[in-house]
């Protein structure tokens, strides 16, 4: 089975790909690496150094024909989609969209999106929060998650995309970045790791 994974050198989608590429598929990954980093991508996979919203994205479907679509790229900075709405917009809302449309036309059997958690629910009205919580997002970037979210539930309403969308937690594990905005596990495990105090700041 062919599987093409955007943001396939990055945290989650690079041990999602290793995992593939074990278990006997062809990988096929998308990532501009700009956030993602080169000594991620497994050895074994077909790369393409390129943005989700590249126009030449419709060349790389027709001719790789993928059955299943992984879609973990995305511009990830929380604090950067409050300060950028318009960039945050282009990558996770346009770029989404261009992955969604040339999956439709190519034929894509099966449409796997990367969305989040917390940042969808917003404040939580009640604990646990589950899957018929309210979706209040307090960021653009749960915002711009969220919106694909209502493209992928309209093309299956007209039968275009067979998807299923993974509301992500907070994630941590091997290759994840302890000094970036996201991956508060990491973070915080780093700082204590240093004898450090973890500190916790709004963003609004």
């Amino acid at each position: 089975m062919k599987i093409l994974v955007t943001g396939g050198a990055g945290f989650i989608g690079s041990n999602l790909v290793d995992a593939l590429v074990e278990r006997g598929d062809e990988v096929v990954v998308i990532d501009n690496l700009s956030t993602g980093r080169r000594e991620n991508l497994n050895p074994h996979i077909k790369f393409y150094e390129t943005s989700i919203g590249d126009p030449g994205l419709a060349d790389i479907f027709e001719k790789e024909k993928p059955d299943i679509v992984c879609h973990h790229a995305a511009q990830i900075d929380l604090r950067r989609s409050v300060n950028e709405p318009l960039f945050d917009a282009e990558v996770n809302i346009l770029g989404s969209l261009n992955v969604i449309v040339n999956s439709i036309r190519s034929g894509v059997g099966k449409f796997v999106y990367a969305s989040t958690g917390g940042a969808i629910y917003g404040e939580p009205q009640y604990l646990p929060v589950d899957e018929k919580h309210p979706i209040n997002p307090v960021s653009q970037y749960g915002v711009s998650k969220h919106t694909v979210e209502h493209y992928l539930h309209l093309y299956a309403l007209q039968g275009e995309l067979n998807y299923v969308a993974l509301r992500y937690p907070n994630v941590y594990g091997s290759r994840q970045n302890p000094f970036g905005e996201a991956g508060v596990i990491a973070i915080f495990a780093h700082q204590m790791l240093g004898g450090e105090q973890p500190t916790m700041s709004p963003i609004l």
